[in-house]
Order: C-alpha cells, then sequence, then structure tokens
C-alpha cells in the first residue's frame, strides 16, 4: 500500500485515469491543470514517429462507439484479468494478486467454454448499437487467447481447443463491424520477460514505479529481455497477418510518468511493422509513442477536436466479469454522450462468465441502452463534439448545419439557454419529433422543453441553422473537476464550521454509503495564515478510516478527489458514508471552512 500512496502523491494534480500525447510548447495541446496523466513529446519526437493518415481516422471519430471484451483465465474465478489473479507481478508492475502462478495457470485445464458463440456475441455488440469491437489477445498475464506459434500458454491447448480470437474476427467481418485487437507488451508469464532489471537499474526519486539505468549503464532491460522483444515482434507479427482485417491495434504499457519506456519495446520499429501488415489500421498512445488517439480511462476525456481520443470505461466494478453492480442504461447513455459531445469515442468493456457466455443481465442493459441509441443515430453517429462543450445539462454535437442537443439532466423552468451560436437557428424539434418553441436574439438562445417531450434516458433537440457550424463556444464554466460527469452529482452540503486547537475536527455523515467521488471544502481567507494544513478520511463505518492522498494547497477552494486503485489505476469512487476533516497540528490559528460539497453516485 506504501507504494501506491507515494506513486499517487507524485501525480496528485494529474489523476491517473488514463494518458494524452500532447507537444510540449503548443498550447492547444497542454493539459496542465486537467485531471488528466499525459506523456510530453517534443516536436521533433512526434514529427519523427508513425501516424495514421488523416483519411483513415474518419471511421473512428464517425463510430463513436465500441465494445471491449476483456475475457481470459480470471474468469474462473469471476476476477478481473491479470491483476485481480496474480499473485506475483513483473517490475516495474508492483504489489501481489490472490492466487500463486502455480494454481492460475491450472485454469487453462478446465477453459472449455461450452457456450461461447462469437456470432452471439457480435450480434449483442450491434444490438447494443456499437460499431467496433476490441479483444484482448494477450493481457498482462501472458495467456494468449489464440492459436499462437511461439507459446504453448494458448487457448488451444485447452479443452475449448479452438481458436477464440478468429471465430470473434470472423463474426466481426462477416457483420461488418470494425475489428480491433489488444496487445500487452506486459508479461508476467514469459521467462525472458523483464524491463527493468533491478540490478542494473534504480527507481527515479520521487518516482516509486520508474527507474532509470545505474552509472555506467545505457539502459535498465535485463539480460534476456532482448529475446522477448523478438518473441513480441512473432507474436505481433501473427495478430497482424492471420485474422483478416484488423482496424484497431490497442497496446496497454502507459508511460505512466516514465514507468513504461519505448526502447523496452522497440515501440517505433514495432508500429512500424505493424502499419506495413495492416495499412490503415489505427494504433493507440499506449506504446510511449504519441499513436493515433489519446486513451484516458475509467473517465470521460476532455473535450478535445484537434486529435481523436478513446474512453475506455467498464460495464460493472471490473473490466472482466464479476458479479457488481452493473451501470443502468441511464448511465451507459450519459457516458456515451459525453464522450461524442466531447468529440471524443467510447470503449465499453465487459466480460464473458467461465462458460464463455455473457451474462444475461449485462446483455439486457446493454440492448435496452441499444434502443435509445438506435432510435437517436442520426444525432450520434458522424457527428462532431460541440459546438457547445459537454456541460451540466449534457451536451452537443453538429454535422453540416444541423446541431444536436442531448440532455441528461433535468432543466430549471423546462427551459434550456445557451449563449454563443454565431448562426440564425431555422427551426428547433425533439429529434424525430414535435416542433419547439425557441427564441434568439444577441446569440442567446433559449429553448422551451416542456416535461412532455423528456425522454427518461437523454432528451435529443435538432437545431437547424441558416449555416454550418465550425467553431467552439467557450463558456464561462467553475473551474471545479467536480463540475465533471465523471464525479456524479453532489449528495451533501455543509457550512460555517471553524476547527482549531480544542476544535480540530469536523465529521460528515452522509446517513447512509455512497460511491463517493470528492470533497470540495470552501474556505475563508484568514490574512497571514499561510497555506491551511489539513487531512481527509474516510471511513464507512465511523471507526476504520482511511486518508486520502491530498496536499492542500493555497486556494480558498479545495477540490480532494476520492479514489480507489483498481486494475492499475485510481478511479473516482469509493464506499463512504463518514468523511473526517482534521486540523493538522502545524496549521497556524483557525481554519474556518465556509462550505463543505460532498460529490458522488448513489450505491446500488
Amino acid at each position: 500500500m506504501k507504494v501506491l500512496v507515494c506513486l499517487f502523491t507524485f501525480f496528485a494534480s494529474l489523476g491517473l485515469y488514463g494518458q494524452w500525447s500532447v507537444i510540449s510548447d503548443d498550447p492547444k495541446n497542454d493539459p496542465r491543470g486537467k485531471s488528466v496523466l499525459y506523456q510530453i513529446f517534443t516536436q521533433e519526437e512526434w514529427d519523427s514517429s508513425n501516424f495514421a493518415d488523416e483519411s483513415d481516422l474518419q471511421w473512428f471519430r464517425d463510430a463513436k462507439y465500441g465494445m471491449f471484451i476483456h475475457f481470459g483465465l480470471s474468469a474462473y474465478k469471476e476476477k478481473d484479468l491479470s491483476w485481480g489473479i496474480c499473485q506475483t507481478r513483473v517490475l516495474p508492475d508492483q504489489g501481489e494478486g490472490p492466487y500463486p502462478k502455480e494454481e492460475w495457470t491450472r485454469w487453462k485445464d478446465e477453459m472449455a467454454l461450452p457456450e461461447f458463440d462469437a456470432e452471439a456475441i457480435v450480434q449483442c455488440a450491434i444490438d447494443a448499437g456499437m460499431r467496433y469491437i476490441v479483444v484482448i489477445a494477450k493481457h498482462h498475464d501472458g495467456f494468449h487467447m489464440w492459436d499462437t506459434a511461439y507459446s504453448d500458454f494458448k487457448i488451444t491447448n485447452t479443452p475449448f481447443g479452438r481458436d477464440y480470437l478468429k471465430e470473434i474476427a470472423d463474426a466481426c467481418h462477416e457483420a461488418g463491424l470494425k475489428f480491433g485487437i489488444y496487445y500487452s507488451q506486459r508479461d508476467w508469464y514469459h521467462p525472458d520477460y523483464m524491463p527493468v532489471d533491478p540490478a542494473k537499474s534504480e527507481r527515479v526519486p520521487g518516482r516509486s514505479l520508474s527507474w532509470r539505468p545505474k552509472a555506467g549503464e545505457s539502459n535498465t532491460l535485463g539480460e534476456r529481455h532482448r529475446k522477448y522483444i523478438e518473441y513480441q515482434f512473432n507474436a505481433c507479427r501473427e495478430l497482424a497477418t492471420k485474422y483478416g482485417k484488423l482496424d484497431v491495434f490497442w497496446f496497454d504499457a502507459l508511460y505512466w510518468g516514465g514507468m513504461f519506456s519505448a526502447d523496452m519495446w522497440e515501440s517505433e520499429r514495432l508500429t512500424r511493422m505493424i502499419r506495413e501488415l495492416q495499412p490503415g489500421i489505427i494504433i493507440n498512445n499506449r506504446a510511449s509513442l504519441p499513436g493515433d488517439f489519446d486513451t484516458p480511462e475509467q473517465k470521460i476525456g476532455a473535450f478535445q477536436k484537434h486529435r481523436p481520443w478513446e474512453s475506455c470505461i467498464t460495464l460493472c466494478k471490473t473490466w472482466a466479469y464479476s458479479d457488481t453492480r452493473i451501470r443502468p442504461p441511464e448511465e451507459i447513455i450519459r457516458l456515451l454522450v459525453n464522450s461524442f459531445c466531447g468529440d471524443g469515442n467510447l470503449l465499453l468493456s465487459w466480460g464473458a462468465l467461465w462458460s464463455g457466455a455473457f451474462h444475461h443481465d449485462q446483455i439486457e442493459v446493454l440492448r435496452e441502452s441499444g434502443k435509445w441509441v438506435k432510435r437517436n443515430e442520426e444525432a450520434i453517429f458522424g457527428t462532431r463534439g460541440g459546438p457547445w462543450k459537454p456541460a451540466t445539462w449534457g451536451g452537443s454535437a453538429h454535422r453540416g448545419n444541423k446541431v444536436y442537443l442531448h440532455l441528461t439532466k433535468p432543466l430549471p423552468y423546462d427551459e434550456l439557454v445557451l449563449n454563443g451560436l454565431r448562426e440564425s437557428v431555422v427551426s428547433a424539434q425533439i429529434h424525430k419529433g414535435r416542433a419547439l418553441d425557441f427564441s434568439q436574439s444577441n446569440k442567446k438562445l433559449k429553448i422551451r422543453v416542456p416535461e412532455a417531450v423528456i425522454d427518461p434516458y437523454a432528451t435529443v433537440i435538432e437545431l437547424t441553422l441558416d449555416g454550418e457550424v465550425d467553431y467552439v463556444i467557450e463558456e464561462a464554466v467553475s473551474v471545479s473537476m467536480f463540475n465533471k460527469p465523471a464525479y456524479g452529482g453532489q449528495i451533501h452540503e455543509s457550512g460555517n464550521v471553524r476547527l482549531n486547537k480544542q476544535n480540530n475536527k469536523h465529521i460528515i455523515d452522509l446517513g447512509k454509503s455512497y460511491s463517493v467521488t470528492g470533497l470540495q471544502l470552501n474556505l475563508r481567507r484568514v490574512p497571514d495564515s499561510g497555506p491551511p494544513a489539513f487531512e481527509v478520511h474516510t471511513s464507512t463505518d465511523g471507526s476504520n478510516w482511511e486518508t486520502a492522498d491530498y496536499q492542500p494547497g493555497r486556494q480558498l477552494s479545495q477540490d480532494i478527489p476520492i479514489l480507489r486503485y483498481e486494475a492499475g489505476a485510481f478511479i473516482p469512487g469509493k464506499p463512504v458514508r463518514y468523511l473526517k476533516i482534521e486540523r493538522l497540528h502545524k496549521h497556524p490559528g483557525n481554519l474556518p471552512i465556509q462550505s463543505s460539497r460532498v460529490f458522488g453516485f448513489a450505491e446500488e
């Protein structure tokens, strides 16, 4: 746990939710101040890398919605892939899982998948309104879901005996869905895998998961790791030649602030080989190269038009199947809306049961949310985000002279007021429905949205303009991170608390447990007081407390994220009933809190 605390302390101001690739000294690419993790490249590094042509990216920008299939040995215990099972992890990955290697590697001998049906999986994606599928070919545990010639640790050496990956690829191609492959460079099973040799490497000070060569060494690689790179080239060459047309190649060794680097995989040479074997393929940014698109994880990405992005988010609490809360249809739709209205994509992850079938409850929520998607296809696919950025009311997307407003929250007084539109509105109507009353003057648009036309999932309003929209409207919004959909809504507010030496603690009781994502403290200014010194603790029972990792700044409004560490990343939300704000002894004088606001979701 100490390692995780150190890691989070280093990245606390960024938020470990995924990765964006940016060019140094380019303002439009600079995410500083946003809650993201990013890798900075010089202009020279960026220009010398390899990319898909802009024309090859258009289908991806149009597709908006994909299925991410996480399935493997972990389904035997209904745990997450790799992280949920593997006791031993290989540097620079750290920590321990519950099952020793000699146990979890034996599970393949019982892998029969009697209910696996590739065509049914593809049909479920179609019913959900998805336009592409990405399948795990190999996760960090090193188990191959295809018939590789370069390892015996593979699905064709199980009672199932067939090529799982090929059957899904063939079903996608037959149905006309785009098909992508996920391949993790990490491999906790392969005997030659050693991107970090502790004998020739040392930790980077302040970065517990990052290593650098010791004095006199040129790299961190173990003696046998070059053989692993050779294996990896062979494996990726197989994937790029045996499964027909590949539309996406999805790597997964994040830069993580220096944890992984391109030389560990010879990424430039590897990605160029894949592009040569699969012309037109697009490749993500998780090989410590810029890649073709950014990959925020377990949260919706920031609005970005100059470069594609895709948020990968789980359907339940884990990437693979587990008996945990399933997102209801309205939540799936809200995630999708906030993705494409931010000019990005949503890649929704789920996994099968050990039988090979998907759980009927998960299938049903995808089908139900898919009904809304199909009703509103024109307002989703082939659009671009904007002109208004996603906000508390929902978001917008446009195509030609049409703007589609997607309302995901109730409106005050049944009216939506939007500023900044330069074009004149010719008509406003519910998409495929009745006309709406509106007025427009001085770039202010008011639309009357009576309760009778509200869709319980998301209401779509179609605006027809007298010209095309080719700009983004920058409206003044609060800088609080908790305005973002990933943090849910406000669930509690209190105020006027003064902490001092005699009364140094304030406890908030929410009345029941919520999935709490954050706490906002608005402090009163105290002359000559210096930066505040306090800690925030959370508890489910009021007796056992965990300390939130947060370093207070000098600002009066303090946004404190409440995060949990899951499958190698920090994501917002953990079960909490009680929050305790504790003034530290080193704080000079009083600590007056004007208001406290708690954000999150109701637990189901």
